[in-house]
């Protein structure tokens, strides 16, 4: 098989990972706690709790999760986004390798005109 055709292959592969990925978000899940202190002077400790936080417009946005499934949930789904990326750097590295080959065959087509 030639390198034109193998990259293309590769690309359609890429392709078809992106399209199985399923839904997917930009973000991160924190857990925390909340230190507090009771009437009595004891210190208390409250959670912990669950936050999904995503940047928006140069904006931190935050929603807290109502339990650990719902957790589970958006880390899957963050996951799948960060494969997302790693797939569209692949994509994009394939690309530059089609055009480059474009480009030899395109010079290699002049040279042999003169």
């Amino acid at each position: 098989m030639d390198p034109f055709s193998r990259l293309l292959k590769e690309r359609d592969r890429i392709l078809d990972q992106m399209a199985r990925l399923g839904p997917m978000r930009k973000g991160s899940v924190s857990e925390f706690t909340i230190a507090s202190v009771g009437k009595d002077g004891s210190r208390r400790t409250r959670g912990p709790y669950l936050k999904y936080t995503v940047k928006k417009n140069n904006k931190t946005c935050g929603k807290h999760l109502r339990n650990r499934a719902e957790a589970d949930l958006y880390r899957r789904q963050i996951a799948r986004f960060r494969r997302f990326q790693e797939l569209e750097a692949q994509f994009v590295e394939v690309g530059e390798r089609l055009g480059d080959l474009e480009v030899s065959e395109t010079d290699a087509k002049k040279n042999s005109k003169s």
